[in-house]
């Protein structure tokens, strides 16, 4: 595609909120032919003097901040009385964050806003404005596969375009393939998950931890607001099911929390791994509890059935099986070997998010040309607002 048919193309401005964004951006713009521009969060220096602030929104978000940081390790040392101060403090950097953009975008002609993610407080203060001044957002993330990325219009995880509803699976054809590929080199060395470590019981239900500060937790997570939460759930579950239901906790690695009180508390119905791979744990359970981890999506791939706690884009109705409430969870773990499992259409929905969704290619580790030219055709079809072609959702004419 030349420089001059992307003249044709709306512009396209990619906004960066870290090095490793920025990097990725700049390497997108220099292999795509899009005439993309790469904005640095940094350069943004001057605030919007007459401007109306969304203040409700803005509230929310550090509210959500606040929620964030006070539960995080270092978070859980500070006094009671400093969240509130911290709330209103970080109110008013949300406000200047916003009059930063709007003093940018009142004077940025591009419809088409890229950024990374855009759930954490400076990338959805960044959406909040882009609303207000009329501009679309394109979100970037990876997964939801390993090894994959996404290009979404509407959003990522919970917020994305994914459709769910079962219907749409059950007419789709295009089949899933293993994914060994994309694996990383680390990947490739783990033991076969066919190989059961010694130490696993017979029979166990999984249940991944998340990161404490993940969004995942404290915007997509309803009702489970801890993975202490979580931990004290499945020891109810544990007390009224019987000694023969095991739960396999594994903390998340790029975690810091500490949970040796939890590790404290361990039986022969609660126990912690953290010396086997989550793809093992995965194989050899009879199920998966996550609040809405992708190991959720590895427990699809491995054929096993899978309770999803909170909002997630596989929390789908006949392919999963969400989960609102704590009797709901008893009623389903009761009668767990009785739980269907629809294989076919869990390997149609994986298949959709492989082929049609998903961009070839870990966007934040090292992507190569097939990577690029997915990604360029993608934006391409979003720049046109052909949004149903870059989603998979029809076919081209």
């Amino acid at each position: 595609m030349t420089d001059e048919a992307s003249k044709k193309l709306p512009n396209l401005v990619l906004f960066a909120a870290s090095r490793d964004q920025r990097r990725y951006f700049s390497e997108l713009a220099k292999h795509t032919h899009l005439g993309a521009r790469v904005k640095w969060y940094k350069s943004l220096r001057l605030p919007s003097l007459f401007t109306s602030f969304p203040g409700a929104e803005l509230w929310r978000q550090a509210a959500l901040l606040t929620l964030r940081k006070r539960h995080s390790r270092k978070g859980k040392h500070y006094p009671n009385l400093f969240w509130p101060l911290f709330k209103v403090l970080s109110w008013l950097q949300a406000c200047w964050i916003y009059a930063q953009y709007a003093h940018w975008l009142k004077r940025e002609r591009a419809p088409f806003i890229g950024l990374w993610n855009g759930k954490k407080f400076r990338q959805a203060i960044l959406v909040e404005a882009l609303e207000r001044f009329g501009r679309q957002p394109v979100f970037f993330e990876t997964g939801p596969l390993p090894g994959v990325s996404a290009i979404d219009p509407k959003g990522v995880n919970a917020y994305s375009s994914i459709p769910r509803e079962a219907s749409f699976y059950r007419a789709y054809t295009r089949p899933y393939t293993e994914l060994n590929s994309e694996k990383t080199d680390a990947e490739k060395t783990e033991p076969a998950c066919s190989v059961r470590p010694k130490d696993l019981p017979e029979h166990y239900i999984f249940v991944p931890f998340q990161v404490v500060e993940d969004s995942n937790i404290y915007l997509h997570s309803p009702w489970i607001r801890s993975m202490r939460q979580l931990f004290t759930l499945c020891q109810r579950m544990a007390e009224q099911l019987g000694d023969k239901t095991v739960f396999v906790f594994k903390p998340h690695p790029a975690c810091d929390e500490d949970y040796s009180d939890l590790k404290a508390l361990q039986t022969a119905q609660l126990c912690f791994v953290e010396d086997i791979p989550t793809p093992q744990l995965v194989q050899h359970a009879d199920a998966v509890v996550t609040v809405n981890s992708t190991v959720g999506l590895e427990g699809l791939m491995a054929g096993k059935k899978v309770l999803v706690l909170g909002d997630a884009l596989f929390a789908i109705e006949c392919i999963s099986y969400p989960i609102t409430d704590e009797a709901m969870l008893l009623a389903h773990l009761r009668k767990l070997q009785q739980l269907p499992f629809d294989a076919d259409l869990a390997a149609r929905f994986i298949g959709y998010l492989q082929n049609d969704y998903a961009v070839p290619g870990n966007a934040m580790q090292n992507p190569g040309a097939v990577h690029w030219a997915a990604a360029e055709q993608k934006l391409r079809w979003i720049l046109q607002y052909r949004n149903d072609l870059a989603l998979g959702l029809s076919e081209q004419a």
